[in-house]
C-alpha cells in the first residue's frame, strides 16, 4: 500500500472510488434509492427547514448522523444530505399521503419517532423526538393520522 500513498494521483482515484462506493451502499442499504425512483426532486426547498440532522434508515448501517437536511410543509417531506454525501442521495420529497406516522416514543436515553416512508417502499424512518414535533407543526392539517406499532 506504500505505493498508493507515494503517488497522489493514484491515492486520489483510489479515494474517490471507496467514496462513491461507500456512499451508494449505504444509500442502497438505507433504502434511499428505492424511495428516490419515485419521490425524487430537483430544485431547493424553500419552507421550514432543519438541517444537520441525525436519523436512522431501514437499518444501522442506514444511520446518517449530522448530516441530513429536513424540509416540511402542508405538501410533503423534504430530505437530502450534504452535498459531500450526495452520491446515490438525490434530495426526495414525499406527500404526507405516503407517510405513515407511529405513535409512541422509542429509546431509553434520546426519545425518538418512527415513520415509514412510501406506501409501496415502506422504508422505516426513525427520528427524534424534536425533529418529529418541528415536521409535524410544518405540515399542520396534513400531518398523517399517528397509529400504534405493531
Amino acid at each position: 500500500m506504500d505505493w498508493l500513498f507515494n503517488h497522489p494521483p493514484l491515492f486520489a482515484l483510489y479515494f474517490i472510488a471507496v467514496w462513491t462506493l461507500v456512499s451508494y451502499t449505504i444509500a442502497l442499504l438505507s433504502g434511499w434509492i428505492v424511495l428516490s425512483r419515485r419521490f425524487r426532486v430537483s430544485g431547493a426547498f424553500f419552507s421550514y427547514q432543519w438541517p444537520f440532522q441525525s436519523v436512522r434508515m431501514r437499518t444501522p448501517l442506514g444511520t446518517y448522523s449530522n448530516c441530513a437536511n429536513f424540509g416540511a410543509d402542508d405538501g410533503g417531506l423534504y430530505m437530502a444530505v450534504l452535498p459531500i454525501f450526495r452520491i446515490g442521495h438525490p434530495p426526495l420529497f414525499i406527500p404526507w399521503s405516503e407517510i405513515q406516522v407511529f405513535s409512541g416514543d422509542r429509546g431509553l436515553i434520546f426519545k425518538k419517532r418512527k415513520l415509514l416512508l412510501g406506501r409501496q417502499e415502506r422504508i422505516p424512518l426513525v427520528v427524534s423526538l424534536t425533529l418529529a414535533q418541528n415536521l409535524k407543526e410544518a405540515a399542520g392539517q396534513a400531518w398523517p393520522i399517528e397509529t400504534h406499532d405493531i
